[in-house]
């Protein structure tokens, strides 16, 4: 492998990791939140690293489009589709039936046919299983995006990304007001391409020339968007007033992600390159987040039932900083030995 494609894969599989870490604390983190008195430290702290944790998700698709919609291979439509959707479709079709199964002898849900149905349209057979059914429609659009970015120029990309993320925030704002956050698996992927765009294009850039003045801009516009909604955030408790604060298409939310990532990047770019056990330590990690991420709410469930009537006790720090270590551990060590069973390797993998 080239030095240069391996530094690449390195910062990517470095964003991985962080990012689904970033996902198991944030649902740690608002689960004890929801514990706590609303504004005492316990609940800003909780609040605070489960919005952090949305960085995870635009993480999660920009890495996707650096790594798609870059057509060096010229893959056909078939191609693609035969590589791409069977690999997502398989641990989607999967975990559907595993938690749907798990709200009826876990949660004690009653679940009839038709409840199934409307829970795997609205892309919600669990909480955390909507990410799958977002990917697969990004998949489904990969062809047509790569002829885009081929054909555009970067000032033609950039207003694409730009305005398509100002029209995401205002339709999310939008939808908590007026339509109750309603979402269906045929479109929740739209509001999502402008990320999938950014990610190819970061990838394509030098980090180590990017302008102060963009970090300048961007820590001004999430400054001035936090002050003109907090009052809306505090009046209401956090409840939906959050939404206008940290959903992922606000501008705090975006250039968080995008800092993040470009941060990585130009790590990557300016350090010494990881070999050796390191590397492999590294590669086998990001290979499993797949597998963490379809996991974690049943180690998380197991948890929450075992210290069930104790959170508020002092142990949220702890819980903030100890549970989530243990899940990952715990959901990384599953995933290898599914991984290492044929059957079930790309339900995970």
């Amino acid at each position: 492998m080239p030095p240069e494609r391996s530094r690449n894969i390195q910062y990517i599989n470095r964003l991985r990791i962080l990012a689904i870490y970033l996902v198991v604390t944030a649902h740690v983190a608002i689960w004890l939140a929801m514990e706590a008195e609303p504004f005492t430290f316990d609940w800003w702290v909780g609040a605070w690293l489960f919005y952090l944790g949305h960085a995870s998700i635009p993480i999660f698709v920009m890495i996707s489009g650096a790594l798609l919609l870059d057509d060096s291979r010229h893959e056909s439509i078939r191609q693609f589709y035969q590589r791409r959707l069977l690999r997502v479709g398989v641990p989607l079709t999967f975990w559907t039936g595993v938690y749907l199964a798990a709200r009826v002898f876990i949660d004690g849900e009653h679940l009839s046919v038709a409840r199934a149905i409307r829970l795997i349209l609205a892309g919600d057979p669990y909480y955390h299983l909507w990410f799958l059914y977002m990917i697969f429609g990004l998949y489904l659009v990969t062809p047509a995006l790569r002829v885009f970015v081929r054909c555009a120029d970067q000032a033609q990309r950039l207003s694409v990304i730009v305005v398509g993320l100002i029209l995401a925030n205002a339709y999310f704002q939008t939808d908590v007001l007026l339509w109750d956050d309603q979402r269906s698996i045929f479109t929740m992927f739209l509001p999502y391409i402008p990320y999938y765009l950014c990610g190819y294009e970061l990838h394509r850039i030098d980090p180590k020339r990017v302008p102060l003045r963009y970090l300048v801009l961007a820590v001004v516009v999430s400054a001035l968007y936090l002050a003109a909604f907090f009052n809306v955030f505090m009046a209401r408790q956090g409840g939906v007033g959050v939404r206008y604060l940290f959903d992922f298409f606000t501008p705090p939310l975006a250039f968080l992600s995008i800092g993040i990532f470009w941060a990585a990047y130009l790590h990557d770019a300016t350090s010494n390159r990881v070999t050796g056990i390191r590397r492999t330590a590294l590669e086998w990690v990001a290979s499993t987040t797949l597998g963490i991420y379809v996991l974690h709410p049943l180690v998380l469930e197991g948890v929450r039932r075992a210290l069930s009537g104790r959170a508020g006790e002092g142990t949220f720090i702890a819980g903030v900083t100890v549970v989530p270590l243990i899940t990952f551990v715990v959901c990384d060590l599953i995933t290898s030995m599914l991984m290492n069973v044929p059957i079930l390797r790309r339900t995970v993998h």
